[in-house]
Formats: C-alpha cells, structure tokens, sequence
C-alpha cells in the first residue's frame, strides 16, 4: 500500500471520529478544502479561517545539513499558503509546537528555528495591502524534550514542529466565488520543491552517506551527496530553499478581484479536483519545471503522471479567474502565466497536456 493510500485510510478513520457536533459552525463549503472557514457572532461581518499543517521529511535534511535557520519559513509557508486559497485573507494568529531532542535545545537551535518562523511571519502580514487593522500576530508557542520519542539521523538533533494559522476574511468576498467554464488558469512559480514530496526526493536522489540508523539507511537508492555540484548550487542548498509564501501577493490581487487559490502543495495536480463540480481543469501550457524535478524524474524514473501528482512541478501556486481578468491579474504578480482554463465536464477531473499526450487526474 502506498503512503497516499495508508495516509487516506487514516484521515478517513479521523473524520469518522470528530462527532458533527464540534463541525456545527463550520461552513460546509469548506470541508476538505486548504483551509476551514467557521462563523462566529463574535465576528459577524468575517469568517474565521483556520489552517494546520508541518514540514514533513525536509526536516531530515535540515538535520542533515545543521543548518536550521530557514526550515521556519516553511512551516509559516504550509499555513499562509493554505489561507491564501481564500484570497484577501488576513492572517492573525500563528502558533508553534517544537517536539526536540537535547542538543536542539542545549545549543540554542531553538532560536535559529524561531527566527526562520519570524521571517516567514513577516512575510504573510496583509493588513497595509488590505487596510485593515488585522496584523500577524505569534501567540503561544510550545517546546517538548523529547529523546525517547524522536530520533535523528545525528544523534541528539532530532526535532519535529507543526504550526497553526488563524485568519480573517470577509463573508462577502467568499460568497463571490464562483467557478465557470472558460475561467482562466493561472500558475505562479515555486521557489522549488517547496515542503513536499521529500520521502521520494531523498530516497531517489541521495546515498544517504549522513544517515547512521540502520532500518533507515537502506531506503537510500541515489547517487548524489547533500554537497554534490547541481544548477549553480548544491543538492543540499536546493532541496532546503524555502517555500515560497503566497499571502501578500494574493491579497493585492484579491482586494479588486474575484478569484479562487489552489495551492499546489501535497498531490500535485489533483489538489485541483478538491473543487467539487462538474468542471474539468485543463492545463495545456504548463510553467518549466526547475532542473531539480527532471533530476528527480531521471533519477527515480517516475512518469510524467507521477511527477505531477507528487511535486509542484515549478508551479507554486494557481489563481482560478476570469477571463477578462487574467492580463491584469498577472501584472499586479509580476510573475507566472495563464497555464490553463476550466472547462464543462460532468465529473471533476484535471487534464495535463504535455509531451503530446493528456493525462487526467481524478480524486483527492
């Protein structure tokens, strides 16, 4: 059984488990979307949005590396990214949990990872775009010692940290979306892998020459080191750039148009069918991918449908829109093209063209 399968089993399992009851002021719109929208009479004109999420295995290569002052972004990345699928999202409130072992904590690598949070903090703060009063704020945050429970690849610096998001958005910008047929499909550029599909990159791409643990150093099937010359730059400094947060730039092309974000994050192309109808996603001009994802197809000799249902692919993040906005919406972004439109079906369906041939991806 493949991870994607085990990992659906278990969310099937949780939901099953969550009594409707404590699900009874969310919108049901947003069930099984990037992000939940709950009502609150306590803030009668917004919604409250909530997004969760972690870093996953590119933690490993942190570790690898002892270089943790960035991993930070990414956390505050899988969150800000996930609440800007809503467009004019106004961020509010992150807070952190850092699970640890000694020496993250003996030699202060706390504070490196924390300063990486902040500069991601930093980053998804919309209150000047939008004029509103709602800033980023970092609330509690939580640190557990935790050597019996963790291990690592270097003995001692083994850590795990997820994040959660709160935002604000107004009832009457959501109530606009909508999706139609010839709407326009466009893609903004990844700054790389982002923070997902890192079991694969790693098992494919590395000999693990860092990794001491026996049951895992046998996952290891490449033949690149963390320091092995790639792109101008290294495997290691490649596979560890930042995720790239969307927040700000959504917010100043949300606040004058109507659109719908997909984050391109974990299932690739198939994070376009959590959009329930009966719409077909085309996209027939895809962005370049960087040279890292034809690496990794080399590499592990993955096709193009699993490249693309794994990875972003160089494509980060896509604005569904209308067409007669989509020129306007790309010089306010500076960056990225129609890559797509959506077209009637009767199913729920994306359909890459590429390499003369079209693959279709169903489900989530």
């Amino acid at each position: 059984m493949t991870y994607q399968k085990k990992e659906s089993k278990a969310v099937d399992a949780i939901k099953k488990a969550i009594p409707s009851s404590l699900k009874a002021d969310m919108l049901k719109e947003s069930r099984g979307m990037f992000a939940e929208l709950y009502e609150s009479k306590a803030v009668p004109e917004h919604y409250v949005a909530t997004a969760i999420d972690g870093i996953g295995t590119k933690i490993i290569i942190a570790e690898a590396m002892q270089k943790f002052d960035t991993i930070g972004i990414d956390l505050v990345a899988m969150c800000a990214n996930d609440l800007a699928t809503l467009g004019a999202v106004s961020p509010f409130l992150f807070m952190d949990y850092l699970a640890c072992q000694d020496k993250i904590q003996e030699e202060l690598i706390t504070k490196k990872i924390i300063e990486g949070i902040v500069r991601g903090l930093n980053q998804c703060d919309a209150s000047e775009i939008l004029r509103n009063s709602i800033r980023i704020n970092f609330g509690k945050g939580e640190t557990a010692s935790m050597n019996e429970l963790i291990s690592s690849a270097k003995k001692g610096y083994g850590f795990d940290i997820a994040g959660c998001m709160i935002g604000f958005v107004e009832k009457n910008r959501i109530k606009k979306q909508k999706i139609e047929a010839g709407d326009r499909i466009i893609a903004l550029p990844s700054s790389g892998p982002h923070s997902n599909g890192y079991t694969d990159l790693r098992h494919h791409l590395l000999d693990g020459d860092f990794e001491t643990r026996k049951e895992f150093k046998n996952l290891y099937k490449g033949k690149f080191s963390l320091n092995s010359k790639f792109d101008n730059s290294t495997i290691g400094k490649i596979l560890l750039q930042p995720t790239k947060i969307y927040t700000q730039i959504i917010a100043k092309i949300a606040k004058n148009h109507e659109i719908i974000g997909i984050n391109n994050t974990g299932y690739g192309l198939k994070n376009f069918n959590r959009i329930k109808g009966n719409f077909e996603f085309r996209i027939n001009n895809p962005l370049e991918p960087q040279p890292i994802f034809g690496l990794m197809q080399k590499e592990s000799g993955f096709s193009d449908e699993q490249m693309y249902k794994t990875f972003n692919m160089g494509m980060g993040f896509f604005i569904i829109c209308r067409k007669n906005d989509a020129d306007k919406i790309l010089q306010i972004a500076k960056e990225g093209k129609i890559v797509g439109e959506v077209r009637k079906s009767n199913k729920t369906v994306t359909v890459l063209e590429k390499n003369n041939k079209k693959i279709s991806f169903e489900g989530y």
